[in-house]
């Protein structure tokens, strides 16, 4: 997935600390992360996250966690849009994106973030093979 945010004017120095202890927090805690990386941008006040996870249970159980739910990230966030992406095989090491249903024994929690942010294939990726 790739995030791009824009920053509140004056909160830049605020969201910076926090995306760097959140990637930090999800690099030490989460066995399950690919990638999980933030650049500024060129635009004033942009942002761009690059991640991927082993599977969508995995985001999902990122998503969920009290240091990523409970973060006051919307007080620095002037507007963010996220977008599911599809690496380019032989170009990227990252494996394809996948939407396979959630285990039966998937958490409500995590179903409310599949409800919340569901993942988006693109249907011409479908003849990516």
């Amino acid at each position: 997935m790739l995030a791009k945010i824009t920053v509140r004017t004056g909160a830049e120095a605020r969201w910076e600390a926090l995306i760097s202890d959140l990637v930090d927090k999800t690099l030490t805690h989460e066995s399950e992360v690919i990638r999980y990386e933030y650049w500024k941008g060129t635009d004033p006040n942009t942002w761009y996250g690059l991640l991927a996870f082993t599977s969508k249970a995995a985001f999902f159980a990122h998503q969920d966690a009290d240091y990523h739910r409970n973060q006051p990230y919307g007080e620095c966030i002037e507007s963010m849009s996220l977008e599911f992406v599809d690496p380019v095989q032989g170009a990227s090491p990252l494996p394809s994106t996948e939407n396979p249903p959630l285990p039966d024994d998937a958490p409500d929690t995590i179903r409310e973030w599949e409800d919340h942010s569901p993942i988006q294939i693109a249907a011409w990726w479908a003849d990516r093979q």
